[in-house]
């Protein structure tokens, strides 16, 4: 999105109360390292490097269609993980007949449903949290995930920032139903007008929280979605510098924004 200071700063007004974060793509990206130690498990080496450096053409093949709900859980996210992880492998040179890469996916998936994978902290997403707190607002996690995102966020030392974490396996209702995000609206005790949430995906984060009555920013540092008409940020801490220079901070230009009037 292209959009002036003004614009930028009608979108933060009201000012919000608290932040509602989708996991994975926004807060938290896939473990190298992790994965390739899953993939070991299954006899093949793979380079944890390699895996990470595929993540923005694996993004950029998973991109959603204007008009389309993408439903990554409708299973629990079991077909979804599993061409997920097929596909990254691919994209990250691994050569081998199908059928064997299909073997070792689904033992990464396997060990991903004992310890998520998705636990590499995106740059700048700790002091971004830390901004966030410390300008008075309540945080909170609302992600369709396969009941492990509470443990992870413990394991990998970012559960204290976070009021309430809503893990669509837990509660039994996934993201873009607006009942998932109701229920974190409830334990934060706020309203829809005083929350935004942020996240990585047009359908499931945005038209959800817009069906809510929230507003709602798009995590986009690929540019996949010029057509979803939300501000667009690259990364959390673009959108924490937005938020609390509408607040009366010095002003950083958001993503695509001009200074023009």
């Amino acid at each position: 999105m292209t959009a002036s200071y003004q614009e930028a700063d009608a979108f933060f007004k009201p000012a919000p109360r608290a932040i509602l974060f989708d996991a994975g793509f926004t807060l938290t990206f896939h473990d190298g390292a992790r994965i390739a130690a899953y993939a070991a498990k299954a006899g093949l080496h793979v380079d944890p490097a390699a895996l990470e450096r595929a993540e923005g053409a694996l993004r950029a093949e998973l991109r959603e269609t204007e008009g389309v709900t993408l439903r990554t859980h409708a299973d629990g996210g079991h077909r979804w993980h599993q061409h997920l992880y097929r596909r990254l492998l691919a994209l990250a040179g691994i050569s081998g007949d199908s059928d064997r890469l299909d073997q070792v996916a689904a033992v990464i998936l396997r060990e991903h449903r004992l310890s998520n994978a998705w636990r590499r902290v995106g740059a700048g997403v700790r002091e971004a949290l830390a901004r966030l707190r410390a300008a008075g607002l309540r945080l909170g996690v609302v992600s369709n995930s396969e009941g492990t995102i509470e443990q992870m966020l413990i394991e990998i030392d970012l559960r204290e920032p976070f009021d309430v974490v809503v893990d669509s396996a837990v509660v039994g209702i996934t993201k873009p139903d607006p009942r998932i995000f109701q229920i974190a609206l409830d334990r934060l005790a706020v309203s829809p007008a005083e929350t935004i949430m942020v996240g990585d995906s047009p359908s499931a984060d945005v038209a959800g929280a817009h069906a809510v009555g929230l507003r709602a920013a798009l995590i986009d540092p690929h540019g996949l979605y010029p057509w979803c008409s939300v501000p667009h940020f690259d990364d959390v801490p673009e959108f924490t510098t937005a938020l609390l220079a509408a607040r009366g901070e010095d002003r950083v230009p958001p993503h695509g924004a001009s200074s023009a009037p």
